[in-house]
């Protein structure tokens, strides 16, 4: 069934994304981490600074480059699930957006502060 492929493909590739993470020194905190507002793939730690991460696994090159595939509106979801975090765990640091993406031949892309929030208030 091609759902249960997905749904396996996007495991296999937050395993990859979390292996990464930890081959560079980071602290893996939370992984899929679900609120009635959305859910962030990966939370981490890099040094002093909190890291929520999306994760986006290419099935084949067809639909172009996994690092697209995050709309606006899906960043605004990913900072506001972010905020519901920092509330519930009272943490108070600086923060980074990350997206990993991993492409259909199994290499991983990290891109660092690959956005921001922009016109909304955050914490």
């Amino acid at each position: 069934m091609f759902f249960e492929s997905t749904r396996k493909k996007g495991m296999q590739g937050e395993t990859l994304a979390r292996s990464h993470l930890k081959s560079k020194g980071f602290k893996i905190l939370e992984s899929n981490f679900n609120t009635r507002v959305g859910e962030i793939d990966i939370i981490a730690k890099d040094h002093d600074t909190l890291v929520f991460v999306e994760v986006k696994t290419a099935h084949s090159d067809r639909f172009g480059n996994p690092l697209g595939w995050i709309p606006e509106w899906k960043q605004r979801k990913i900072i506001r699930t972010s905020q519901v975090y920092l509330k519930t765990q009272k943490v108070s640091c600086s923060v980074r957006f990350d997206v990993i993406a991993i492409e259909s031949d199994g290499k991983v892309c990290h891109i660092q502060d690959a956005f921001r929030p922009s016109g909304e208030i955050f914490m």
